[in-house]
Parts: structure tokens; sequence; C-alpha cells
């Protein structure tokens, strides 16, 4: 008989420490459900060996929410011959559940296209992304840089996006070729997004240094441009982070959205693997600009680390009520560390939905092979809504 003890940390979490009972089995596989079975639209949260004394233990961390349609685990255990199974529901003996965001905005972020030929995969993440209010992208667009590149990814945009859809954009080191003076598609490329937002009737705020900002609703959007041609992660011009500066303490809004391509060091998924460098010199300057400020939301991609990685793809200052979110890739995404159980939904490409209200957040990872969306790729913050038993 499956048995499963779930060891709860905090309330309305996810995390904790989850003990399966399967004697005689070989894996036990951890899905959300509700009394009728697994919930069919979000894939699995975790895939435990079981040792000889039918014992299993997963350690669930990183902040990660239950979705709210969830009042079941499912415990699913594979029998020595891989091909017998058992199943079962465990209750959650949830309270109360979580109400939706309301109000708000909703948003898809999409980072590290890396757009070369094969356009199948961008075009999905652009035709799944552009069913919000927006869609983000944190760089690397395109891989190479040339025109010709940039020409496809703007026949993607103007046949998978809506006419009416927005979407916003900031440099990656790929967005650039190799030699510095070969060019900057991305620069041209980036003024005809925020012309477009214009004629859609959004307020767009152009910096001479390069930054920018777009009004979507209560959501104040900003873009940094943190890599040059040549590769290079870096600011292209003076004045960009100054400029930051004075917008937050100058634009009241609900949430501020900044894209960067790269993520800051304290909050760098692979920051064990980097010697503690940060990718661009003036990391401390812009980590200082942001903790001055409340109500951030900081979107950056560039690791190709998978959202499905143990600690998580989202960092909290609840002080400061800021975010931290290393959007994953639409390409092929990588698992750090790795885990002995992984199927290959989990490193396959991933685009997150950002739904946005005063006080609220809630994100989202979907696959993009499977448009499932990602149970260890989902967060909920604001208003402490659920308690558990």
């Amino acid at each position: 008989m499956i048995r499963l003890k779930v060891e709860w940390e905090r309330p309305n979490c996810a995390d904790g420490l989850y003990t399966v009972h399967a004697p005689g089995c070989l894996v036990a596989g951890l899905r959300w459900a509700d009394d009728a079975g697994p919930l069919p639209d979000w894939t699995a949260f975790a895939f435990v060996p079981i040792d000889p004394s039918g014992r299993g233990v997963f350690r669930y961390t990183g902040g990660r929410a239950v979705p709210r349609e969830a009042t079941h685990v499912s415990v699913r255990a594979v029998g020595p011959d891989m091909t017998t199974a058992e199943e079962t529901l465990i209750p959650l003996t949830l309270r109360r559940p979580a109400p939706p965001v309301e109000g708000g905005v909703r948003l898809g972020f999409i980072t590290d296209l890396h757009l070369a030929g094969k356009p199948w995969q961008v075009g999905r993440a652009l035709a799944l992304a552009g069913t919000g209010g927006g869609v983000l992208c944190a760089g690397d667009m395109v891989n190479d840089g040339t025109p010709e590149q940039f020409a496809l990814l703007w026949q993607l945009i103007e046949t998978r996006l809506g006419r009416d859809t927005p979407m916003l954009a900031v440099a990656g080191n790929h967005d650039f070729p190799v030699q510095p003076d070969a060019g900057e598609g991305f620069y041209a490329l980036q003024d005809r997004l925020l012309d477009r937002a214009e004629r859609q009737g959004l307020a767009v705020e152009r910096d001479e240094s390069g930054a920018w900002a777009v009004r979507l609703g209560d959501v104040d959007i900003i873009g940094l441009n943190a890599a040059r041609p040549g590769r290079k992660l870096a600011f292209r011009r003076e004045g960009q982070l100054p400029w930051l500066d004075r917008h937050l303490t100058d634009t009241p809004a609900a949430w501020h959205v900044v894209l960067c391509h790269a993520p800051l060091l304290a909050h760098n998924p692979q920051r064990r693997q980097t010697n503690d460098m940060p990718y661009f010199s003036r990391d401390g300057q812009l980590q200082r600009i942001l903790e001055g400020h409340r109500n951030i939301l900081f979107l950056s991609g560039h690791t190709h680390i998978s959202v499905n990685c143990p600690t998580g793809c989202v960092e909290t200052d609840q002080e400061r009520s800021i975010l931290y979110v290393n959007g994953g890739s639409v390409r092929t995404t990588t698992l750090k560390p790795e885990e002995p159980l992984r199927p290959k939904e989990w490193t396959e490409g991933n685009m997150l939905w950002l739904e946005l209200a005063p006080g609220q957040a809630e994100i989202t990872a979907v696959s993009l092979a499977s448009g499932r969306r990602i149970a260890r790729g989902y967060y909920r913050f604001g208003r402490e809504e659920t308690e558990w038993d």
C-alpha cells in the first residue's frame, strides 16, 4: 500500500519534506491532483527513487506554490519490472483555496530565443505568449545578430502576434555579431517595437542612454540594455542606471517590471559555477538602485537554466516587495544541479505567464513542447490566502 507523508514548511507554499512509502517499487512520481486524479495540464513535480526498504524522500524547495485547483497529491509508484504501477491520491486538507489574481495585467515573458533557422519553436513561443496583454523578451532574440535573422524574427512577430499585442525587448549578447563593428540590427528592431507600441496607444518613454519605459495599465515596464556590439555584457551607454533610479522615484506603479538580459550576481541561479563573478561591471550599482525602491519584478535570462531546477527560478526580497525571476529559455534548458530521475519535459523550452495586480503576483511557467503548466515553475506572492491544517 502506497503512503505519503508531507511535512510542510510554510502554510501557503509547496515547500516541505515528502516521504513516500511504496514497498516493492523502484520509483514514485508526484503530481498535483483533484479527487478525479492528476491534473492533466500540469507536469509532475518530483520523481522519487525508492530504496530497498520501500522508502523515498523528496525535499521541495524554492518557494513554489500549490495550484489552486489541487486538492490532492497523486503518487504513482512503478514496480521493478517497469510495467506494473500502483497509484493513489493523498488529500491535501486545504482549508481555503487561493482566489485568482484579478483586475491586473497578464504578460507573456520569453527569453533566449536564439533564432537562426527552423523557426517553429520561436513561432510557437510568440503565439502562446501573445495571447496575453503583451510580450516581454529579455534578449538573445537571435543567435548571430545578422540582418537575415532579424528579418526572420520580424516576420514571425508580424504573423504570430495580434495587431494589438505589444512586444518589448532588450538586448542580449547574441543579438550582436562577434565583430564589434559589424552592425547594430537589434537597436533597429527595438525602435520598431517601441514605434509599434506607440501606434497601439501606449505611453513610451525613451532615454538617450538607451533605456526605455512603457506603461501598460498599472504596470511600468522598463528596459535596460546591458549588452553591446562584440557580444559583450555591458551597458551600451552611460546614464542608464541614473535614469532608472530617477524613473523609479518619479513613476508610481503597482509593479515596476525591469527587463535585463543577465541576472544580478546575488540572484544568479548558477552563481556557484561562476566563482562569484558578476556578468556586468555595474552589477552592484544596479542592485543598490533596486533595493532603494519597492514593488519591482526583475526579469532576466541568459543562463538557460531550467525553471525546474531544485532551487527554483524566483528569489524574493519580501521586505522590499522585489521579485527576481530568471526565465529559463525558449531553447533547451539545463537542470542544475542534476537529479537522478528527470523527464525530458523538464529541460525543454519554456515561457512564463506573469499575472500582476496591486499587491499580488502570480508566475506560471509553461512547457513549449507540451503546452502544460510546469509545476516547478509556479509561484504566488501577495496576500496570505491559503492555509493548511
